[in-house]
């Protein structure tokens, strides 16, 4: 997808605690003398260089080059990235109404996977759905863009203004060049629908602002149409949810669960910077209630799966979850550009580091395919944080935190039996949930 969901707050702001005194750094050491030779070399290329430099590019590849030695999420984003970025988190933006991620054909072509159409907008109304490809951007064939970010930054634009991309349907090997004009995109976060019997079903797409309060209006509307029976059951849908704003999260929670943390972040040396807690008075009337995940949720999504899992509120079928759990701060340059820099990580209400770890589903079912067998990959193209070459390890500072093992001894013992294996984790599920009555 465009990005694993950026988790900050609200306000963007940096939390601050009190930490140790920083070591102090050795007499030798001297920031102004790495300045002196990144300055010296940049002289050399642009007097010596074969032929003439673009000046700034040089600066912002040298910047993206000294990122590049941290953690994946960490980043330096150009203006015109930088802008695209803001674009994602205010959810308003011209474009033209897709997600979509980078597929392969076995024969190598690249081509853009189709994951969800947003509805009412201009690629809904122009017939194009879910599980279509697109090959072309302009007449540029996607192998052509460096990255799926170049892409959609051709796919947006000023609202009003027109794009030509080339479609197929991949089921009926159809193809065709539509036209599309620009729009602006408020992507709606919430989706719901009852099954019936008083069972109703809440997809939450992202975590952009005022998600919370969609999700409580949701929740409502879904009791409303219960009728006098009521809601008996919610399903909360965060599978490919990347993220969001973590305020959103909190507060999604919050309508969960009256009391106790949420979430806490730890910066350096496992540090408390901050803690998230519950306030009863924003607290829903309590409702069954069932969490779907898979390899696509990740951070915000995360947070709330963890958060509910651990207070023993729902249910989490699906997945282990995507495993982003690290915070990132956004530094605005003076030119425009971002500097977006990994400050801290967070943990769920019993302590569990979600970085690299994801959460792990009560109920393991992998694909959807009724022929398949559910330990299948649902999602095979997403390489999970853990498998990162620069992913931050889920060290976690000398301290000791629960458990997140795959398998209970009884799911061991059943062996290759998918059947029995799913018996058990229901079983286990059902004691683990169930004992909140109790509480």
């Amino acid at each position: 997808m465009l990005a694993i969901g950026v988790v900050v707050g609200a306000t963007g702001s940096v939390a601050v605690a009190s930490d140790p005194e920083p070591t102090a750094a050795p007499p030798s050491y001297s920031r102004y003398a790495k300045l002196d030779m990144f300055a010296r070399a940049l002289a050399i290329i642009e007097q010596y260089y074969v032929r003439p430099v673009d000046d700034q590019a040089i600066v912002y590849a040298a910047l993206r080059g000294l990122v590049s030695e941290l953690d994946p999420h960490t980043s330096f984003l150009p203006p015109q990235d930088a802008k695209l970025l803001r674009e994602d988190i205010e959810g308003a933006f011209g474009g033209i109404g897709m997600v979509v991620v980078l597929g392969r054909e076995s024969s190598g072509e690249i081509f853009l996977d189709v994951r969800d159409v947003i509805p009412g907008g201009p690629a809904d109304k122009a017939n194009i759905a879910t599980g279509h490809r697109v090959l072309a951007i302009n007449g540029q064939s996607i192998a052509q863009f460096v990255d799926l970010q170049r892409a959609i930054t051709v796919i947006r634009g000023e609202p009003g203004t027109t794009v030509k991309i080339t479609v197929e349907d991949p089921v009926r090997g159809v193809k065709r060049t539509v036209e599309l004009a620009r729009a602006i995109i408020d992507t709606p976060p919430v989706e719901v629908r009852s099954l019936g019997e008083g069972i109703g079903v809440l997809r939450l797409r992202d975590f952009p602002e005022d998600a919370a309060a969609d999700v409580k209006d949701g929740v409502l509307a879904l009791q409303k149409e219960s009728g006098e029976a009521g809601l008996r059951g919610l399903v909360l849908d965060l599978r490919d949810n990347g993220g969001g704003l973590l305020d959103e999260a909190i507060r999604i929670v919050d309508l969960f669960v009256s009391e106790g943390a949420i979430v806490r972040t730890r910066g350096r040396r496992g540090v408390v910077l901050d803690e998230a807690r519950a306030r009863r008075v924003t607290t829903l009337d309590p409702i069954p209630l069932v969490v779907l995940v898979n390899k696509g949720s990740a951070s915000a999504s995360e947070i709330v799966a963890g958060a509910l899992q651990d207070h023993q509120r729902a249910l989490i079928i699906g997945e282990r979850t995507y495993g982003k759990g690290s915070v990132q701060a956004p530094f605005e340059l003076s030119d425009g550009s971002l500097l977006k820099l990994t400050t801290a990580l967070y943990y769920t209400p019993d302590d569990r580091l979600i970085q690299a770890s994801g959460i792990m589903p009560d109920v393991f079912v992998g694909a959807t395919d009724p022929g398949a067998k559910l330990d299948i990959d649902s999602r095979p193209e997403i390489r999970p944080e853990r498998e990162s070459p620069r992913h931050l390890e889920p060290e976690d500072f000398g301290r000791d935190s629960p458990s997140l093992a795959s398998a209970s001894k009884a799911e061991i013992a059943a062996a290759d039996d998918v059947q029995l294996r799913r018996a058990v984790q229901h079983l286990k599920a059902w004691e683990r949930v169930s004992a909140q009555d109790g509480r």
